[in-house]
């Protein structure tokens, strides 16, 4: 499994969907130019990525926990 691309250190996940949210809002009003649809739609789903690489990352590292924390299975 690839390594999970690592964040900026001042990256903040609920920041991160707060924006998202805050651009869907934006675009489900209808106002605004095609050309700022695109470029705020960029935005999101870039956002949404590093979101999918943060989550990747942290459910590796639980399972690394996971896999520690259990007994040796007896073979």
């Amino acid at each position: 499994m690839p390594k999970a691309k690592k964040t900026a250190d001042n990256w903040n996940y609920e920041a991160s969907v707060d924006q998202v949210e805050t651009i869907i809002a934006e675009l489900e009003t209808g106002d605004l130019p095609l050309a700022e649809i695109f470029q705020q739609f960029e935005k999101a789903v870039t956002e949404l990525k590093k979101c999918d690489n943060f989550l990747q990352e942290k459910q590796q590292q639980a399972q690394l926990l996971i896999e520690t924390l259990s007994p040796a299975e007896s073979e």
